[in-house]
């Protein structure tokens, strides 16, 4: 009998595959097994996660094939980032950690399935049809040593692994048993002020506990009754703090982080440019086990002064703090409680609040999030809170000004050795005072810092404060006592 011509033989759906691992000998087998498929196709292979967002984004694969660890990172971080951009992209993890917590992470992440690299290539092949098809797959060590609560909180369906099939609830989130507090710094926002406690009470109804500090940084503009009324409306999730004048940013959020109480504590700005949907995403990643998540952005909505601010900004501090240059020091970021701890412990009247928490923890990650028009009023910041703010960073957290200008003197006398063989001396002279009054600036800045510790000068002063009832006001006024770093009036 005669071969059907290829034109009347039956066609098969091929699923798009993308093969993600470091390693270049493994993603070359991983891409020749599957290809192997009748039903299989990879469409791509990347060896890190920026080629792996290319590949993912020019091809849209319907499952991901990815390696728990990339460049010794987890993978936690890309999986959340591909499953916003595809909510219904299916995600296989391989590894080659038997540590049951890698796969609590990787399910808590997004993943339907974690299977060891060792395993044979027929249990791989099947672990990506499984998935394919909806159900969960894990290999037999996996599945026998996952936690009760890591299976909760993946969504309702089936587990398939070392021939057991288990029924699965409704989806959890992995930070549903947290507490959190959310600080938000309060200046001249009173149009923005309410849709933000209404989303945040709204999106952030799966936490066991929420907790949302307005700190009024000396507003002109009616945003402290706003903030009296939000606690109002929500008595049991807002709390406010009304500051007696405007001591700026970072001071107000040290105000908050004072009076959080969550597992963990998210710092965001007033005015809607970070959607209160995109909490959820810092807190997923924080859930990966991060004692410091900052967002990123691909497109940000600044003005360009304010642009050219934070890139001097972020600069600075990889010279004075030893910041890696690829971590973007944001406003908005969730933190642990262990460095909440840190953070109150710092004394000094003028904090600079990434400064402190890059002191306090090397555990650090980053995710992408929205970032989106104002949406409302006018921002306060200004080229001289801009410059203040750079000079705090600058000043008050390093010596490298002092090395600066030892390495100035070492240059203007090169300078004047040169230009006396030249007899230029009107130039050395000029050239001589001017490094003398810079000289004389810096050693005034510093004197000047070292008064204001000498004088206890207030963090921040507090003039009214709504607490929840649940708080122990006794406690936080003992605290207060015993800090002695700021005052209430």
């Amino acid at each position: 009998m005669n071969a059907h011509p290829d034109y009347l033989a039956p066609q098969i759906s091929r699923k798009k595959v993308l093969v993600v691992d470091d390693h270049s000998v493994v993603r070359r087998g991983l891409v020749t097994l599957i290809n192997e498929q009748d039903d299989l196709d990879v469409v791509g292979d990347a060896g890190n996660e920026a080629d792996a967002l290319f590949l993912f984004r020019q091809n849209v694969p319907d499952l991901l094939l990815v390696d728990w660890s990339l460049k010794q990172r987890d993978s936690g971080g890309l999986i959340v980032s591909l499953l916003r951009e595809k909510p219904e992209l299916k995600v296989l993890v391989l590894s080659i950690h038997d540590e049951m917590t890698h796969a609590d992470l990787a399910l808590e992440a997004g993943a339907r399935g974690y299977i060891m690299k060792r395993e044979a290539a027929e249990k791989i092949v099947d672990g990506i049809r499984v998935v394919l098809r909806g159900d969960f797959f894990l290999s037999e060590r996996a599945l026998s040593g996952l936690r009760e609560t890591a299976l909760k909180r993946v969504s309702g369906g089936s587990v398939v692994g070392a021939g057991a099939i288990v029924s699965e609830g409704p989806y959890k989130e992995p930070f549903a048993g947290w507490a959190v507090s959310v600080v938000v710094p309060v200046f001249n926002s009173r149009e923005t002020l309410p849709r933000l406690c209404e989303q945040l009470v709204f999106e952030l109804g799966d936490v066991e506990q929420l907790q949302i500090i307005l700190v009024d940084d000396g507003s002109t503009d009616g945003s402290s009754k706003v903030c009296a009324e939000m606690h109002a409306r929500y008595p049991s999730q807002v709390e406010f703090l009304l500051l007696a004048r405007n001591f700026g940013e970072h001071n107000a959020v040290l105000a908050g982080v004072k009076h959080a109480i969550g597992d963990y504590c998210v710092v965001m700005d007033d005015d809607l440019q970070n959607p209160p949907q995109e909490v959820k995403v810092l807190l997923r990643q924080a859930a990966l086990g991060f004692d410091l998540v900052y967002s990123r952005y691909s497109k940000r909505h600044h003005p360009l002064y304010r642009r050219l601010g934070s890139t001097l900004q972020n600069w600075t501090a990889c010279l004075v703090l030893g910041k890696p240059r690829e971590l973007y020091l944001s406003s908005f970021k969730a933190f642990s409680a262990r460095v909440i701890r840190e953070v109150r412990s710092y004394n000094g009247p003028e904090p600079y609040l990434d400064a402190i928490l890059l002191r306090a923890t090397a555990n650090i990650a980053t995710v992408e999030c929205r970032h989106q028009a104002r949406g409302g009023g006018r921002s306060g910041y200004t080229w001289r809170k801009l410059v203040g703010l750079w000079l705090r960073l600058f000043l008050g957290f390093s010596v490298w000004p002092v090395r600066f200008v030892a390495l100035l003197g070492l240059g203007v006398c090169g300078c004047g050795a040169f230009l006396e063989s030249t007899n230029s001396a009107a130039s050395l002279v000029w050239l001589e005072r001017a490094c003398v009054i810079f000289l004389l600036a810096l050693v005034g800045e510093y004197v000047g810092r070292i008064h204001l510790v000498l004088n206890a000068a207030p963090q921040f002063v507090v003039k009214r404060r709504g607490l929840r009832a649940a708080v122990n006001l006794s406690g936080v006024r003992r605290e207060m006592e015993v800090d002695g770093r700021y005052e209430t009036i």
